[in-house]
């Protein structure tokens, strides 16, 4: 194994106050900051000659065998900034559930995706990010003695096409992942090799998403940047349900709707048949490129932000559930 020196720094995540997130498309605002009981600590080391760095949140009172949460942040972020545009939602459920959660740091704010057309620099440079992950693995395993039998990647944006890449070339090492905002890449467009391998997944994205076409096509940062064409929100789910051997047609509910005044609605469409990992997919009805959630509102430019659905619950309530890796 690789050995990496990591350099730490801790304080009181309660004392801690992200001055702003800035997003290329424009900057959000967070509600108010929660109370927190954990510990926030950043580490830095150097994996293949890259400074790498991320944050990491531990709840108070952690016993060995806890689950280890990744959160990928979306290009243009940050391990820190994620944590404020989910409304520390991971966080506040660590405190209840005692999990840890990693909040890596890409390169440059970016992810090296399976979009082959990306022109971000940690695709461009070809980075190897799932050596810093496992790197991040190893080390949480040893200092806090976390379950890696039960790692699950989630990820908002380039994030979340980050978590399809390990899904696709990493599953073994995962027991989950979640994607928002984000859709597999069309086969043209598709760097990774897929192994095909059964992993539970979950998808939360919006029809009207301004970047990521719900329904397939061209993946778009403004009027300038493209990223190359992705499937449809649908086959990305089924994907994932045809590795998993769900046969069984999909179960769909309509989320309850909170508030009049909002003009969005969710929809769970769901595979999942006993003995099989499950698949979920949300389908945010004029809902855009965002994470939604009570606590954070997100640039208008992103899109709408629905009131229905909070992601941070919703994902730890599929990962909490599922059985750890073999």
């Amino acid at each position: 194994m690789r050995k990496i020196l990591w350099r730490a720094g801790t304080g009181c995540a309660a004392a801690i106050l992200v001055a702003g997130t800035y997003w290329m498309l424009g900057t959000g605002a967070l509600a108010a900051q929660p109370q927190l009981t954990g510990k926030l600590t950043r580490l830095a080391g150097t994996i293949k000659g890259l400074q790498r760095s991320y944050v990491l949140y531990i709840p108070a009172d952690l016993k060995p065998g806890a689950p280890l949460l990744f959160m990928f942040h979306g290009s243009g972020g940050d391990g820190a900034s994620t944590r404020e545009v989910t409304g520390y939602g991971f966080d506040v459920l660590a405190d209840r559930d005692k999990f840890v959660v990693a909040y890596p740091d890409g390169i440059e704010t970016t992810w090296n995706d399976c979009r082959k057309a990306s022109p971000q620099p940690a695709h461009v440079m070809n980075i190897d990010d799932e050596t810093f992950i496992e790197a991040i693995i190893a080390q949480t395993a040893k200092n806090y003695g976390i379950d890696t039998k039960r790692v699950f990647a989630a990820g908002h944006s380039n994030g979340g096409q980050l978590a399809y890449r390990l899904a696709m070339e990493r599953p073994k090492e995962f027991a989950g992942i979640a994607a928002i905002s984000a859709s597999i890449p069309t086969p043209d467009n598709l760097s990774c090799t897929k192994s095909d391998i059964a992993i539970p997944a979950m998808v939360i994205n919006g029809t009207a998403d301004p970047i990521n076409p719900f329904k397939g096509g061209m993946v778009t940062l403004g009027p300038f940047t493209k990223l190359g064409n992705v499937i449809s929100t649908r086959a990305t789910a089924e994907y994932f349900a045809k590795i998993d051997g769900q046969t069984g047609l999909p179960v769909t509910m309509m989320l309850p709707h909170h508030d009049a005044r909002d003009p969005t609605s969710v929809e769970r469409i769901s595979w999942e048949m006993p003995g099989k990992p499950p698949v979920v997919m949300y389908q945010v009805n004029k809902g855009g490129h965002v994470v939604p959630n009570p606590n954070y509102l997100h640039p208008e430019v992103l899109g709408g932000q629905t009131k229905d659905l909070d992601a941070p619950v919703a994902i730890w309530d599929f990962f909490s559930k599922l059985p750890p890796r073999n």
